[in-house]
């Protein structure tokens, strides 16, 4: 059966890149004695997958994660079993039965929730004075290694700004997925250009949307 879960990472394991975080899954699921299956061939691999990489040093609170297991599992247990092994700042929240031959997970991912707090900043006249410009235009490097420039505004969906003792807080929803993927630190490079560098800032991954 495949079964999907949402689940956290925060705190300490942000630092974890994505690869060590599937084998820190991959191990949590041996331990737990979870039925997990493998691929055939001469090298088969835990089918276990992931909706969106999330970049090393960011927090999240709405990723998701696909695995499939030999048997039947109660999506319940399972979260049981996996909470009771993995390490603190990774807690499975939602555990469910996904459908045989639903679209994998990467597929399906179309936007996504950051909120991002802005430490250092006076106001917010220049977060609003970008976004609402008609075009927003980023130089940034493709897959070859040479610079480009890209149209970003058509990615970026909505954005709300709040402000509290932490900061200056920007909520935006931006396209996200293998369709089409804006990276949060470019929008904000593209808010801010040559004062980039000097912004101290979080950001944490509030939700995916799936198709």
């Amino acid at each position: 059966m495949r079964i999907r879960a949402k689940f956290t990472k925060i705190g300490n394991v942000k630092f974890v890149g994505h690869l060590d975080t599937v084998r820190l899954f991959q191990r949590a699921i041996k331990v737990a004695g979870i039925p997990i299956a493998y691929s055939e061939g001469f090298n088969p691999h835990s089918k276990v997958y992931f909706a969106l990489p999330l970049p090393v040093g960011m927090e999240s609170v709405g990723e998701y994660i696909e695995i499939k297991t030999k048997t039947d599992v109660a999506p319940a247990d399972l979260k049981d079993s996996l909470n009771a092994v993995l390490p603190k700042g990774i807690e499975l929240l939602d555990c469910d039965e996904a459908e045989e031959g639903a679209p994998t997970l990467m597929s399906q991912v179309d936007a996504a929730i950051y909120e991002i707090i802005i430490k250092n900043l006076d106001n917010a006249d220049k977060i609003v004075n970008v976004l609402e410009q008609p075009s927003i235009v980023i130089a940034k490097r493709n897959k070859k290694k040479k610079w480009v420039e890209q149209e970003i505004k058509p990615l970026i969906l909505d954005y709300a700004i709040t402000e509290d003792e932490e900061g200056i807080i920007l909520t935006a929803k931006i396209k996200a997925g293998s369709r089409s993927n804006l990276n949060p630190e470019l929008m904000l490079k593209a808010i801010f250009g040559s004062e980039f560098e000097n912004i101290t800032y979080d950001i944490k991954r509030k939700k995916l949307f799936l198709v």
